[in-house]
Formats: structure tokens, sequence, C-alpha cells
């Protein structure tokens, strides 16, 4: 396609591999200036498929739209831009490290309870599953079915 050429919406969406909803969306926002109709239709530019693409590949890395919308305003790696993008990326940063270690524990937490209260061959006595909530899989500590019969035949 010519640079120059002008597209409809749906070759809009179509080039910045979005939904024309999405575009649509993203006028609504701000994100995107909708241009003036132009015989019944309102056509955009090569540098709105880029402005579109920007904005996807800023939310994928973790933006929401109104902080993109703060990147978008500056239109070049320069100068104050400079200062706002490595603040607000590394704001970003701190903030995905926070999740990770979120997510580390939740995963730690998940591996305790499959290991206590979900393991396989094992039988947990009296174990209420509430109860192992609140006393960290304590009750849900599980003993192995021959530790069972080798107490069950002792005490006969």
């Amino acid at each position: 396609m010519n640079k120059q050429q002008k597209m409809t919406i749906g070759y809009l969406a179509k080039n910045a591999n979005v939904g024309v909803e999405t575009v649509r969306f993203y006028e609504r926002k701000g994100i995107l200036q909708q241009p003036p109709k132009q015989g019944g239709f309102r056509y955009y530019q090569e540098s709105d498929v880029k402005r579109i693409r920007l904005v996807k590949r800023l939310q994928d890395i973790g933006f929401t739209l109104d902080e993109v919308k703060e990147f978008l305003v500056a239109e070049t790696c320069c100068g104050e831009a400079k200062s706002v993008i490595r603040q607000k990326s590394n704001e970003k940063i701190s903030e995905i490290n926070a999740k990770i270690l979120e997510l580390n524990a939740a995963v730690n937490a998940l591996q305790k309870f499959a290991d206590s209260c979900g393991a396989e061959g094992s039988v947990a006595i009296g174990c209420q599953l509430l109860d192992c909530f609140e006393n960290e899989w304590e009750c849900c500590k599980t003993t192995s079915m021959s530790n069972l019969e080798t107490t069950h035949e002792r005490k006969m």
C-alpha cells in the first residue's frame, strides 16, 4: 500500500491487527484522532497504523491505556520525553517485580495445598478443608496408608 493512500477504518484495523471496535474504542478514549469525513468516509493514515501498533505493544508489556496516553503526548524519544519514558518504565518494572513476588508466593501456597490436602494415595485424618486454610494446612498433613495400617495393627 502506498503511504499516501488513505484507508478506511476496516483497512486500518486489518493493517494494525485489531478489530474495528478497537479502533473506535481508541477514538473514544482519545488514543486515536477520528479523522473528518470525506465523501461519506473517514480515511486514516499509515501513522494511525503505527500508533495503534505502539499502543498494543505498550499494553502487551503491562501499561494501561491511561499510562499509554502519557507516552503518546511525546512524539519523539528525546528531551523531556526521555525522562518520562525512563520514569514510567522503571515504575512499571517495579510493579511487575512486585507482581512476580506475589505470583511466586501464590505458586508456593498452591504447591503446599496440593502436597497436603490434595496428595494422592494419602489419607488425612479428620481434615476439614476450612480448618486447613486457617492452620496453614497443618491439619491436612497426610499420613500414608501404610502408616495408618501399621498404627491400626499396633492397636490390635
